[in-house]
């Protein structure tokens, strides 16, 4: 049996840190800003302060998301967000951003900090990379299995926190960027896939999920050394917070499984589209498909009764023993002691000489016991009674409370942090060359003879199709005038590490000696293998600390992320080769199932297929690794008009992506691109740049 797992709750507000708290959370997440507030989910500074000190003296961990993955212009304000959340009193840092855990192990080297769930942590090597960054927990993908799970379980070098209740998302963790591409907001999910793709399939909602429940689950999670479990949704009122957490907190310290009753609560907490354990029991994909909840409107009966529970309500968590002695004519003295060692003494009024009825330790004790209305929950009482002496018992609450108001306070005082003052990165010398040209193709079909002529220093493709045996691939694999460089799928679970490898190796023999990595864990696994190493879109890069983290990884190059702009990429200090697409789809999502075969009914993974989006144009779904999907912007990138601020942006390589283009269309932007042509793509966007 495994020790006492962390029930983690979300926390949208100052009234939601009240709802998670009082409902039985053993720790809150949540966002805060030091400037003006960029989100309806975050707190401000003050707010912070409040919950940090309200949750401290209850005994509950307050963990603190800072900005997902920061450019260099807001970096300093990140790691000022930091520092500020650590000197209120936060007790660990949620962080999404290689480069920023980077920065913070050197700001604040003892503050704890969590890998959360954009870092996409999905097999044991991103945890022991986690680990050697100084990362003391991850958030592990909620795409595991139990299996998994457990797997990793067993041989993690960190602690492990695991999502359990929530909404689900059709992108693995880490992998969307809908809500950045697609005009969203920063800050937490606002689940734009739900309204941002009206037709099409299944009711017009093809992408929304059913909730994931695995409350009838603990008992199977409870036997695994998991340091916390998760409820998500922190996008939902306070009240679905506080119906959620009392459930599994029950659950969770009784050890029985939840009633009827229970589940019940759930589903009034957020009308959901059904519940799914989603992947824990290997569960399909397509049976995880739902209809999407809906919060109800308004103050309905159900809200309003579990509001009132968490605001007049005080959970009481807080051990504390006391301490009497009661001797004739002398003051009653009294200490509390809590479970941090924090004692409170004081005195009361004196015992008189018992007529009638002596003071027993049972009267005392009856008095003591009673801290209702309080976080403290009485643990023991010692009692010192002369014998033959009387004292209302009654007389020793209003002792009691002082007590109990004055440790209260004693326990909102927190050990300050030592902080290191962060030197600015050096700077770099720019290159002077031009940015070379690569390709990156999703079919060996996209090849041709007109590209090979071309000769980009570099053509990306997904490594299984590198190795599918397709004989148009054949001129390219000399490596003359091109190198071919394999691109992995951006999540491998453990469980499929020795069929990657198996690709792999057959890519080496076929004469292939790069790989591009999607995930900061994949890193080592694929240099082990003896492949040169490139970062492709998914890692984000955005930062030049994260650079700087990658130059120490020995990648060759990294490419940037589709949301920065021309002047963000000019800013970056370029420790290690940098690209840029300046050409074609982005990835919006890379699904953990099959969208296709649950629109079809059948594997058609082959044929064309589209959503459409709010706005009628036709999203493209391409196949990956093991029959997932890539959801594809409709609107293709093409910065051909701004060429004059990436040639001078200190790039090492500009990209062409190309997607559902054919042959020909492949080749003829590669020669608009080069200055050899004059061809004009349909359906363009100069994105974010």
């Amino acid at each position: 049996m495994a020790g006492k797992i962390e029930l983690l709750s979300p926390a949208c507000s100052a009234e939601g840190v009240a709802a998670a708290v009082q409902s039985g959370a053993d720790a809150v997440y949540l966002s805060f800003s030091a400037e003006a507030k960029r989100s309806a989910l975050e707190l401000s500074e003050d707010e912070l302060g409040r919950a940090i000190q309200f949750c401290r003296v209850r005994g509950v961990k307050v963990y603190v998301c800072i900005d997902v993955n920061p450019v260099d212009a807001l970096f300093a304000s990140a790691l000022e967000n930091a520092r500020r959340a650590s000197r209120m009193g936060a007790d660990a840092l949620i962080v999404d951003d290689v480069g920023l855990i980077w920065a913070l192990r050197r700001a604040i080297p003892s503050m704890p900090i969590h890998a959360g769930r954009g870092l996409g942590i999905h097999n044991l090597d991103g945890l022991k990379l986690c680990a050697a960054m100084g990362v003391t927990r991850a958030a592990v993908a909620r795409e595991l299995s139990l299996e998994q799970l457990a797997a990793l379980c067993q041989d993690s070098p960190i602690e492990i926190e695991y999502p359990v209740h929530g909404p689900l998302c059709p992108a693995f963790d880490g992998q969307c960027l809908l809500q950045a591409l697609e005009g969203g907001k920063p800050g937490p999910c606002e689940r734009p896939c739900l309204s941002g793709f009206p037709a099409g399939v299944r009711e017009r909602h093809p992408l929304s999920m059913k909730d994931r429940c695995l409350v009838e689950e603990l008992e199977k999670l409870t036997q695994l050394p998991i340091a916390a479990l998760r409820i998500d949704g922190r996008e939902r009122r306070p009240e679905y917070a506080a119906a959620v957490t009392g459930v599994y907190s029950r659950a969770l310290g009784t050890g029985r499984r939840p009633g009827a009753e229970d589940i019940e609560l759930i589903g009034g907490a957020f009308p959901a589209g059904g519940f799914t354990d989603g992947y824990f029991a290997g569960a399909d994909f397509s049976n995880m498909l739902g209809s999407p909840g809906r919060e109800t409107g308004g103050d309905t009966p159900f809200y309003s009764a579990v509001r009132k529970n968490y605001l007049n309500h005080e959970y009481q968590r807080v051990k504390v023993t006391f301490e009497a002695d009661v001797s004739l004519e002398a003051p009653l003295r009294l200490a509390v002691t809590d479970d941090r060692g924090n004692t409170v003494s004081g005195e009361g009024g004196p015992a008189q000489l018992a007529f009638h009825t002596e003071l027993t330790p049972s009267m005392l004790r009856t008095e003591l016991y009673n801290t209702g209305g309080t976080p403290f929950v009485c643990d023991g009482v010692t009692c010192r009674i002369e014998k033959g002496v009387w004292m209302d018992p009654a007389s020793v609450g209003p002792v009691r409370d002082k007590l109990l108001a004055e440790l209260l306070l004693r326990r909102a005082g927190t050990e300050p942090r030592a902080e290191s003052a962060m030197e600015e990165l050096p700077a770099v010398p720019a290159p002077t060359d031009p940015p070379v040209l690569t390709v990156a193709v999703q079919r060996c079909s996209q090849l041709s003879g007109r590209i090979l002529e071309l000769a980009p220093p570099v053509i990306y493709l997904p490594l299984e199709e590198a190795v599918s045996g397709d004989r148009r691939l054949e001129p390219f694999l000399d490596g003359k005038n091109s190198a071919l460089c394999v691109q992995l799928p951006p999540v491998i679970f453990d469980s499929e590490l020795g069929q990657v490898t198996e690709l792999l190796l057959k890519a080496r023999q076929m004469g292939i000696s790069e790989a591009a990595v999607s995930n900061p864990g994949h890193i080592v696994f694929v240099r082990k293998l003896g492949f040169r190493v490139r970062g492709d879109t998914g890692l984000r890069v955005k930062n030049s600390a994260f650079l700087a983290v990658l130059l120490g990884l020995r990648l060759s190059s990294a490419v940037l992320s589709p949301l920065l702009t021309s002047r963000q990429v000019r800013e970056l200090k370029k420790y290690t080769n940098t690209e840029l697409a300046v050409y074609g789809r982005m990835p919006l999502m890379y699904t953990a199932g099959c969208l296709i075969r649950a629109k079809t009914g059948v594997c058609s993974c082959d044929s064309p297929l589209s959503l459409t989006d709010s706005r009628g144009f036709a999203c493209p779904l391409t196949r990956g690794f093991e029959c997932r999907n890539t959801l594809w912007s409709a609107e293709k990138l093409h910065l051909i008009r701004r060429s004059a601020e990436y040639m001078t942006g200190g790039l090492w390589g500009v990209r062409l992506n190309f997607t559902t283009e054919n042959a020909d269309e492949c080749a003829r932007v590669c020669e608009r691109y080069l200055e050899l042509g004059s061809y004009e793509p349909s359906s363009t966007t100069t994105g974010r740049f």
